[in-house]
């Protein structure tokens, strides 16, 4: 019998593991693919204490009836006749509430920050490498509108002990000198930090690998089931059964598929994002940057840049619509008017797991149960891994502590 099974080899997984290998615990990780692409590959890289207002939040409601009029627009939940999208969006619109947000503030940052702190010491440890840099984050804007935003958010980030800088368009030049903006100003964020996914991952697979930990790949899980009495089975789609004292389900979005297939509830919705990759760029920024506006995030990964962006609630398919591709590099040169959009290379996908609170689900399923869920991170997976892993140990040693009810899995499973 197998100690620990992981099924989802994500960066949440991966950290999971790491974790677990540190404990002395055996560890199997279990993913669909084979570990070289997914959203932890493709995403934007940062590592953001700034991002502590969850997703359901007040006003994102009326923004999104707003956008469901733009093919283009950062935010779209595809209307469509769908029980668990209705039992999702209704779950989502409770949860808009400044209680909710108030609650989740400070969880959310000490979370980032754990996680930050993390990935430096691991970056400076043998065998790492993989570009974290703390240079803060620049919230542009262009709008006298969306300046009122960046301001009240950054009077809340005050009140949580997070600096936050207003700069104007001359202060702009200096911290960016070497490249033109079009914009009303910035906010700073310089406890921001970011790496580069795709060399972070193959690194911590290598050192997971070198560490013992045993990797089933292109394996497709069917089912859990879980006796309550100290074990669980894994079902293979091949026949394999691998039994073990614990699962943790850090599958990203399809989790909540995973648990409807082994007779559980677990709210989650798919949230398609994009990205790009220009190679070696003739201008780039120094400062990592989010668009306000636009919702579209720009990262400066060594010689390359990662653009990337939108949040598409629709189902998963394989499509790459243009339109969504097109809105995202047409407001790059709205905000960065000399950087050319023309040749931006391949298109990525990627699924981010979404939960109807924005908050993820960490613990176990039940309080008997020996399901552990680390998933329903949205858009911050790579941000909050790091912190999540030590949350699973410390659910695996009944010990959990620093954390709340809003990452408790049964605050929506009905079981």
């Amino acid at each position: 019998m197998k100690d620990v099974v992981i099924i989802g080899g994500g960066v949440v997984g991966l950290w999971c593991a790491w974790h677990l290998v540190r404990e002395g615990k055996q560890v199997t990780v279990i993913d669909r693919n084979e570990l070289i692409d997914g959203c932890s590959f493709g995403n934007a890289g940062m590592i953001v204490p700034s991002h502590f207002t969850p997703l359901a939040s007040p006003g994102i409601i009326s923004k999104g009836i707003r956008w469901m009029f733009r093919k283009d627009s950062p935010f779209y939940i595809r209307p469509r006749l769908n029980l668990e999208l209705a039992q999702w969006l209704y779950l989502f619109y409770r949860s808009t509430t400044k209680k909710h947000v108030s609650e989740s503030a400070s969880l959310l940052k000490d979370l980032h920050e754990e996680s930050r702190e993390l990935y430096r010491m691991l970056n400076q440890s043998p065998g790492f490498n993989f570009g974290f840099e703390q240079k803060g984050i620049l919230m542009l804007y262009k709008t006298e509108a969306a300046e009122k935003d960046e301001i009240e958010t950054a009077e809340a980030a005050h009140q949580l002990g997070i600096e936050a800088i207003q700069l104007s368009v001359e202060r702009l030049k200096e911290v960016e000198p070497g490249l033109q903006m079009s914009v009303k100003g910035a906010m700073y964020y310089p406890g921001d930090a970011h790496l580069i996914p795709q060399l972070f991952m193959q690194q911590m697979i290598s050192h997971l690998n070198q560490s013992g930990v045993e990797f089933y790949t292109s394996k497709t899980v069917t089912g859990i089931q879980d006796d309550r009495e100290r074990n669980c089975t894994v079902l293979l789609k091949d026949g394999e059964i691998i039994s073990c004292k614990n699962v943790i389900v850090a599958s990203g979005s399809w989790s909540g598929k995973l648990m409807q297939k082994s007779g559980y509830y677990l709210p989650m919705q798919d949230g398609k994002g994009y990205s790009m990759t220009l190679k070696s760029p003739p201008l780039m920024p120094v400062i990592p940057s989010i668009l306000h506006e636009a919702r579209v995030a720009i990262t400066p990964m060594g010689n390359d840049l990662r653009i990337s962006g939108t949040l598409e609630i629709s189902g998963m398919d394989d499509l790459i619509k243009e339109h969504k591709v097109n809105g995202i590099l047409k407001s790059v040169p709205e905000y960065y008017p000399e950087m050319d959009m023309t040749n931006p290379g391949q298109v990525w996908y990627g699924y981010r797991p979404c939960t109807p609170d924005g908050m993820p689900y960490v613990g176990r399923f039940k309080k008997d149960s020996n399901i552990i869920l680390a998933t329903g991170h949205a858009m911050m997976g790579l941000s909050l891994a790091p912190a999540t892993g030590r949350m699973v140990v410390e659910v695996l040693q009944n010990n959990p502590k620093n954390w709340n009810n809003n990452l408790d899995p049964a605050r929506f499973s009905k079981g």
